[in-house]
């Protein structure tokens, strides 16, 4: 097995995975169907584009740092009714909702995969992607390259030894690291791993009036911090 490591970390982040109508939650880490349209932004892969050959993909994801949740209360004008038409009526159908987001989080996202070729085909696409890669939203662009200095690709290594084994960096010298990190892993599909919790964002379909996902299990574990190597402070800090 290979696995492709990300850096995911900037300002703003959202991972929502049980939004509906006007209140657009986020979860605490980011979902498989957030990194799949990441990559395919990345790859310059079309919303009806085929998705299938991500579906061998084991996904990991390690909190280095969890953030602070945060709401915004938005508002909208001139919007669309159900029928299609236009409501050019502002003053009196203005449409309010709450949006949900991650403030100053930062995760390690891991991609296992048998076959080196797709890994490094992917990793490619996120040092010169096609389309701009977000984080959830196309408002919140990652404040430092998703792709590792040198390599990101650990080959043979398996999901969980290379988010164990990775360093674990300071976004500024002062910042306090965690006594644990949590990792948020699929099951290994070679082992009947029982799920710890389950949710509804594995991606079938990005087509905007077709949109489907699929349930996927998750394990969910503590990882001590004193197990993962001291990395240098990351080249965006500034002095706090």
């Amino acid at each position: 097995m290979h696995t492709l490591l990300m850096l995911l970390a900037g300002p703003m982040q959202s991972w929502g995975h049980r939004s509906r109508f006007d209140d657009r939650d986020t979860g605490l880490e980011p979902t498989r169907s957030g990194v799949i349209g990441l990559i395919c932004a990345a790859m310059g892969i079309p919303r009806d584009g085929d998705l299938s050959r991500f579906d061998s993909l084991r996904m990991g994801v390690r909190i280095d740092s969890p953030g602070r949740p945060a709401i915004d209360f938005h508002t909208a004008m001139r919007v669309v009714r159900a029928d299609g038409t236009l409501d050019r009526d502002d003053a009196k159908n203005t449409v309010t909702s709450h949006r949900h987001y991650l403030g100053d989080a930062r995760f390690i996202v891991g991609l296992e995969h048998e076959e080196l070729g797709l890994v490094r085909e992917i990793e490619a696409a996120l040092r010169n992607p096609r389309w701009p890669l977000f984080l959830g939203r196309k408002s919140f662009p990652p404040s430092l390259p998703v792709h590792l200095p040198g390599s990101s690709v650990m080959e043979n290594t398996r999901l969980e030894e290379a988010l164990e084994t990775l360093p674990w960096h300071r976004l500024y010298e002062r910042e306090q690291r965690p006594k644990y990190l949590r990792l948020v892993l699929e099951p290994p599909r070679d082992k009947e791993v029982e799920a710890a919790t389950v949710r509804n964002d594995w991606p079938v379909s990005f087509v905007s009036a077709k949109r489907r996902f699929m349930l996927r299990g998750l394990l969910i574990r503590d990882l001590p911090s004193d197990r993962v190597p001291e990395g240098e402070v990351l080249p965006c800090s500034c002095p706090a």
